[in-house]
């Protein structure tokens, strides 16, 4: 009797994760289950309790790996000093919306009928708030952006309006060209900071 060759944990659990991801981009989050998973990879049902607790954790690895994605955009600022440098921060960030864009949408749904993944959901949210204040509060520092500005509110409400916006925008095909994404939620940044054109 053959037996089945092993597989590499890191390659079987990267596996079940781009899984999980295609299945998130056709979807929601209340349909995937770990048989829906598995039955989708070369993999027997076992090998999913070697990586992962349950869906829900597999969806919270799901939420981390974007974050990191989503995690490298936060230090491309530059919106007072220089244009193309607050513009760059935006187009990345568009970049990995329109590449992972119903997943994020999914995650985003997940979020609202699902604790753990809603903590996770907010606590990658929260890490674009509280870097956004940082920046605001600098520049405010610095005089290019008024004093009386309510920093952590205003981080609040931008950052937030850009995961509805980019989340809406990227979540369907067709969705509009970067760059005009781009430019729209750099307007609305540079409008809402430094009051002008």
């Amino acid at each position: 009797m053959s037996r089945r060759p092993k597989h590499d944990p890191k390659e079987s659990e990267r596996e079940i994760l781009d899984v999980a991801e295609a299945f998130l981009r056709e979807r929601p989050f209340r349909e995937m289950t770990v048989d829906a998973v598995m039955s989708r990879t070369g993999l027997k049902r076992p090998a999913f309790y070697v990586h992962f607790r349950d869906r829900h954790d597999l969806a919270l690895r799901v939420v981390s790996e974007l974050g990191l994605e989503l995690g490298a955009m936060v230090d491309r600022w530059g919106m007072g000093a220089d244009p193309e440098s607050g513009k760059s921060a935006f187009r990345g960030l568009a970049e990995v919306y329109a590449k992972h864009g119903p997943v994020l949408r999914a995650l985003s749904e997940a979020a609202s009928s699902d604790e753990k993944v809603e903590a996770a959901y907010g606590a990658l949210v929260q890490r674009f708030i509280d870097a956004v204040a940082k920046h605001i509060a600098n520049d405010q520092a610095a005089g290019l952006i008024r004093a009386d500005l309510d920093v952590e509110e205003t981080a609040r409400a931008l950052v937030w309006m850009d995961e509805r916006y980019l989340t809406q925008a990227f979540s369907k095909e067709p969705h509009p060209e970067v760059e005009r994404v781009v430019n729209v939620l750099y307007g609305i940044w540079f409008s809402a900071l430094y009051g002008g054109d």
